[in-house]
């Protein structure tokens, strides 16, 4: 199973939609973004399987990660990864 990673954008607020999910570079590294995200892991996640809410320092970390310009005065972002079986290709959107 191959690891993907994204970024879920969401309209600002508790009632906003999904707005879409933009990929993250596959070159960023699962220890990268433990570091990043350690402390705030209550049970440690080290393979970072679980979404995570980006706050304004983590979009300025993964933004080198992400083709798309970030603007969290308009929308929230979660990290977020699901599995793929080894060798399939993800369908264009």
């Amino acid at each position: 199973m191959q690891i993907k990673r994204a970024v879920e954008v969401w309209e600002k607020g508790m009632d906003g939609a999904l707005v879409g999910r933009w990929p993250v570079a596959e070159t960023i590294s699962t220890a990268f973004l433990f570091r990043l995200f350690a402390a705030e892991q209550q049970q440690a996640d080290p393979e970072m399987r679980l979404g995570y809410f980006l706050t304004h320092d983590k979009l300025s970390a993964l933004q080198p990660y992400v083709a798309q310009p970030f603007t969290p005065d308009q929308h929230d972002y979660i990290l977020m990864a699901y599995g793929l079986p080894e060798g399939m290709v993800e369908p264009a959107e």
